[in-house]
């Protein structure tokens, strides 16, 4: 799929490249906010078709507090997210296609308090165990599909919106920690449920295999 959406944006590119059709160009410089959190783009529209667009959005979390099958994870997310894309505008007009290549960082780190796993046989307390986690969505270049509406076709201040998605292949790594640890059979019988819930929450992470993208934002075009 990957090689698909690259050797369909590069063929597209050589297209526009090659085309007659090409009008005045303009710049735009944007501003937005959205789901991938918030930033800006900076977008050449080269031709009355087609335009370039590069950008950029993060965001930190502080709050995350979500439960996996009776455990409860509190943490936070980091996430930077770049993107380059071909914009296709069939009317030449404000409506676009949009299709290229998108870096997300998404860096997820957490804590998890089990509900339901039981030390006693090893004279310790419920809470001397506890899940260490970090997780990842994507660890390279992801092919991003998507449309929306941009004014880069005149020049002033103007606004864009844009839905999409990108693929996502998420990495979790957990670990048993707290005074659990010290105790070396206490230690060997937890094994099991780290790993088993480590793939509980990939399985969450993943369960759509897609990252939803919708934004807002104003540019100015030149």
């Amino acid at each position: 799929m990957r090689l698909v959406t690259s050797l369909a944006l590069a063929g597209a590119l050589a297209v526009a490249s090659s085309s007659a059709m090409a009008a005045q160009d303009h710049w735009s410089l944007g501003a937005q906010a959205g789901t991938t959190g918030l930033g800006g783009s900076v977008s050449w529209r080269f031709s009355d078709y087609f335009a370039l667009t590069a950008g950029y959005s993060g965001y930190t979390y502080d709050d995350l507090d979500r439960t996996v099958d009776d455990v409860d994870y509190k943490g936070d997310i980091d996430s930077d997210i770049y993107s380059l894309k071909l914009d296709y505008f069939p009317w030449a007009g404000g409506f676009f296609l949009s299709g290229g290549l998108v870096r997300p960082d998404v860096k997820l780190n957490a804590t998890g308090t089990p509900s339901n796993v039981d030390l006693s046989n090893y004279g310790l307390p419920d809470d001397a165990a506890y899940l260490d986690g970090k997780a990842e969505l994507s660890d390279g270049v992801q092919p991003y599909l998507g449309l929306g509406w941009r004014t880069s076709n005149r020049e002033g201040l103007g606004f864009y919106a844009e839905a999409g998605a990108f693929w996502i292949d998420p990495t979790v790594d957990l670990e048993a920690k707290g005074s659990a640890v010290n105790n070396q059979a206490a230690q060997t019988a937890l094994q099991p449920y780290v790993d088993q819930e480590e793939e509980e929450v990939k399985d969450e992470l993943n369960k759509y295999n897609v990252y939803p993208v919708a934004v807002i934002g104003i540019e100015y075009t030149f």
